[in-house]
């Protein structure tokens, strides 16, 4: 039970009019929420809210930048992590050439070059470039008598290096491998 707006009688919770004066109810709601004004919400807790948004995105950059983007990206120029993925394929290059003397054949894979092509592919790795050994032209014996080794980027702009036993390193501005057939460095 509750009172009328209108002539303060009781009446029941469920009622859509009054059964003493007859006024509608849910009009009578209806206007009085009308009437009420919304408030506004202050100055200061606005500035508050935004503050806070603000530092969330601040907090989601800083994240994205220094925990998501590789090492290389608020260090290193674009030159420097060429140079670094250059001394890299002339370091592995020099390992594969010593193992090729002295066992005849170029490795499977890089794993029994050590720890100086260990060393040299982490590098080009900080520098922001992945190294890819193939062998190849393997004969009867089964063993590997050619090489391509590539560097590739992990961010757009920067160039692609490809050699193989030649010594030759090669160069392209082309979003994909090096090869061969792209001008030299």
């Amino acid at each position: 039970m509750y009172r009328c707006p209108e002539c303060e009688g009781e009446i029941n919770q469920a009622s859509e009019i009054c059964p003493r004066c007859g006024a509608d109810l849910a009009l009578l709601a209806e206007a009085a929420l009308a009437a009420e004004p919304s408030k506004p919400r202050s100055t200061p807790r606005l500035l508050l809210i935004w503050v806070w948004v603000i530092v969330v995105i601040a907090g989601g950059i800083y994240l994205f930048v220094w925990y998501v983007l590789p090492e290389y990206s608020a260090t290193e120029s674009p030159q420097q992590a060429e140079v670094r993925a250059i001394d890299a394929l002339r370091a592995v290059q020099s390992s594969l050439t010593r193992y090729a003397a002295a066992e005849g054949h170029f490795p499977e894979s890089l794993e029994p070059l050590g720890e100086q092509a260990k060393t040299a592919a982490q590098s080009a790795l900080r520098g922001g470039y992945t190294l890819q050994y193939v062998p190849g032209g393997a004969v009867n014996g089964g063993t590997a008598h050619t090489y391509s080794l590539t560097a590739r980027p992990t961010r757009y702009s920067l160039l692609n290096f490809y050699t193989d036993q030649t010594g030759t390193i090669h160069m392209t501005h082309e979003n994909r491998a090096a090869l061969a057939t792209d001008p030299t460095l």
